[in-house]
């Protein structure tokens, strides 16, 4: 497994936040299933706890589902746990799924690293630097990144929470 991202610039999404949270905090959010299910989505999705699986080690597998507030509409993903370095990196693949588990779109890659600034457990700052591609269409990177935006303040709240000074 690589540690960089084939990349070329324009067929990938790069976001950088800063995160009041330390990086275990972070990491934990994104890996801790209880996590995801409490922030994943954009506003007007859930994660219900008993659409998620995973087997959380490298090289294993993972599968969730989104589902539309209003409409009930599902939204199924999964992929593959390629590096889990806690608390500094991770990279997923992720695919858009049928609920059955077939594919329903293209295989891409996600990466988030996490870089501590401010160390001091009361203080504690992150840098979340997550890249996610590549996408065939601007359109869809775009989309993407709307919906990762309404997700990372959603992360953010879910920190906020729990305190996620660590």
């Amino acid at each position: 497994m690589d540690d960089e991202l084939p990349d070329d610039g324009e067929d990938f999404l790069h976001m950088v936040r800063d995160l009041p949270s330390g990086p275990s905090a972070i990491y934990s959010a994104w890996i801790d299933l209880a996590g995801i299910t409490a922030w994943w989505g954009a506003e007007g999705f859930i994660v219900p706890p008993d659409r998620v699986s995973a087997n959380q080690h490298e090289g294993g597998d993972y599968q969730a589902c989104m589902v539309n507030t209003v409409t009930g509409d599902e939204v199924w993903w999964g992929g593959e746990y390629r590096i889990l370095d806690p608390p500094r990196q991770f990279e997923v693949t992720q695919q858009w799924r049928h609920a059955d588990g077939s594919p329903a779109g293209p295989v891409r890659v996600i990466n988030v690293m996490l870089e501590p600034l401010q160390i001091p457990e009361d203080e504690a700052i992150t840098r979340m630097t997550f890249r996610e591609g590549p996408f065939s269409e601007d359109k869809l990177l775009q989309g993407h990144e709307a919906t990762w935006n309404q997700s990372f303040s959603r992360l953010a709240g879910y920190l906020a929470r729990r305190g996620g000074r660590q």
